[in-house]
């Protein structure tokens, strides 16, 4: 007896529908997250351009990129964390970052810089 043959056989058309639309829920859910990951790419891109120029503060990086302050700072943070920026001074109450990764290096696929 093939349990797996007779659950497909004996799936009713109420059950048919549930999991078609819990299909189609999910599909609209992973197109978001999609979305979400290409902004964040291009907005973490943005910031290592920025930092790679010069050293700047989470303000200077947030007016020139447009991001919100909260964002960018999350965004440092993360990068900081991993290794990708570091602190270099203060300046009037906030540390200005740097890139220590050169935008020439080449990055792992699903990395970002």
């Amino acid at each position: 007896m093939d349990l797996n043959n007779d659950r497909q056989t004996n799936v009713g058309p109420e059950r048919k529908n549930a999991l078609q639309a819990l299909r189609n829920a999910r599909k609209a859910s992973i197109g978001r997250v999609t979305e979400t990951v290409k902004r964040q790419r291009k907005e973490i891109q943005a910031i290592l351009t920025l930092l790679e120029a010069s050293p700047v503060t989470v303000p200077e990086v947030a007016a020139a990129t447009g991001i919100p302050s909260a964002l960018v700072l999350w965004y440092v943070a993360a990068l900081k964390k991993y290794g990708k920026v570091v602190e270099v001074e203060k300046d009037e109450g906030y540390f200005r970052y740097r890139s220590i990764v050169p935008m020439s290096e080449p990055v792992a696929e699903g990395e970002t810089r």
